[in-house]
């Protein structure tokens, strides 16, 4: 079960996320042609499941490591230093994750203070404010796996 938690966490949530916003599309299309009567909420909504989406697809991304890079130049390198570099750009994007969910508490803090809301569906924007925390809190967490994998090969020295 844990291991299917850990190999399934974000890509659930998406594929939820992804299915209510083409309903709550597909809805507000049927409603605004067919029966002539626009909902008011439910763009907004379809909008906000889009960013959770966004910043839960960074971290599903990482996990099965299909984010765009050029690795002409890496390729070109010993296989220990190819592995020794993928391990630096993994630090450097988990810091820079680590950054953005420092940076995004303040954000989620600030806005859960002043009590802002949404403008159709009245929810606090804290609560949208929490993606990029969550997503790249994920992110991290799935780059801190990516190390350790790393390290135990670049610890047995041999191509996988």
């Amino acid at each position: 079960m844990l291991k299917f938690f850990d190999e399934h966490f974000e890509e659930v949530f998406i594929v939820f996320l992804m299915a209510a916003m083409s309903l709550l599309i597909g809805t507000q299309i049927f409603m605004r042609y067919v029966m002539q009567a626009s909902l008011s909420w439910s763009e907004e909504l379809a909008r906000y499941f889009f960013i959770w989406m966004t910043y839960l697809g960074i971290a599903y991304a990482v996990r099965k490591d299909a984010h765009i890079r050029v690795t002409m130049a890496l390729e070109l390198l010993p296989f220990r230093a190819q592995i020794a570099t993928r391990i630096l750009t993994h630090i450097i994007f988990a810091a820079f994750a680590f950054f953005v969910m420092y940076q995004g508490w303040f954000l989620v803090e600030k806005t859960l203070r002043f009590g802002q809301k949404s403008a159709s569906l009245g929810i606090p924007m804290g609560l949208i404010y929490l993606a990029p925390l969550t997503g790249f809190g994920l992110t991290g967490l799935r780059l801190v796996q990516a190390v350790i994998l790393d390290a135990r090969l670049l610890a047995k020295g041999e191509p996988a």
